[in-house]
């Protein structure tokens, strides 16, 4: 599998492949709603893609993808799985997260917060909050819960040999996004990106985004001296990706 290259196709397919990668760092389709207007219109948020299924299609296609997960993910290897709620369907993350866990081989081995600069406000809501956070589900094995990879640096070591690591809280701290673009609304930050990938993936490492929309893991990847392998449906947001990344 040629690395450092966005293939204009489905993961699903792309995942049928020979391909080993040592993280897998993406941001999925929320799912979000079917409403029209409004920061979650389907139409608005996504160029190809039908932001829209029923919870129960939706579990079942998060599971298959999982599935395939197991078998691109090298040893020890993390999902790292930004993932947030609407206000139709909050259930949703945790139905699909206990999904992926009764049926898949892998676990919830860490759960990040990330804190965005701006919120999605509901003015209209007398009862909803604004939402300021997301999660970063950190998914390993169930066998490699003990060994996943986790890249906190050593603050001492004892007499004894035992090691202690210097703390990583998991309250992370990033922007939105890198800027607007019409072609996809729904893009997270380089410095999201950046902060992860310094915590689980080293240099050279393979880093798979299964929906890299318009190339934002693959621009961290490329500064951070990680290599990169992308899928995306869009061609128009492939495109963007390859001409940002030039």
């Amino acid at each position: 599998m040629e690395i450092d290259t966005i293939h204009n196709c489905d993961c699903i397919e792309l995942m049928q492949t020979s391909m080993i990668v040592d993280c897998i760092l993406t941001s999925p389709p929320y799912n979000m709603t079917n409403r029209k207007g409004g920061y979650a219109d389907k139409s608005k948020r996504y160029d190809s893609y039908d932001d829209w299924k029923t919870p129960e299609e939706y579990i079942k296609w998060s599971v298959d993808i999982f599935q395939l997960f197991n078998k691109v993910l090298a040893e020890n290897g993390t999902i790292l799985y930004n993932f947030s709620y609407s206000i139709e369907n909050p259930g949703l993350p945790y139905q699909m997260v206990s999904s992926i866990i009764n049926e898949t081989d892998f676990t919830v081995a860490d759960t990040i917060i990330w804190k965005k600069n701006n919120s999605i406000p509901h003015p209209a809501s007398y009862n909803r909050l604004n939402r300021l956070v997301e999660f970063i589900y950190v998914f390993a094995r169930k066998k490699e819960m003990k060994t996943f990879n986790c890249y906190k640096s050593v603050s001492k070591v004892s007499p004894k040999g035992q090691k202690y690591y210097n703390i990583v809280n998991n309250f992370v701290t990033a922007k939105n996004n890198d800027g607007s673009c019409d072609l996809n609304k729904a893009t997270y930050s380089t410095e999201l990106c950046n902060k992860l990938l310094s915590i689980y993936t080293k240099e050279n490492d393979v880093i798979f985004d299964p929906f890299i929309g318009i190339g934002t893991t693959a621009i961290a990847c490329k500064s951070m001296k990680r290599h990169y392998i992308g899928s995306e449906i869009s061609t128009e947001q492939v495109k963007y990706a390859r001409n940002k990344l030039q």
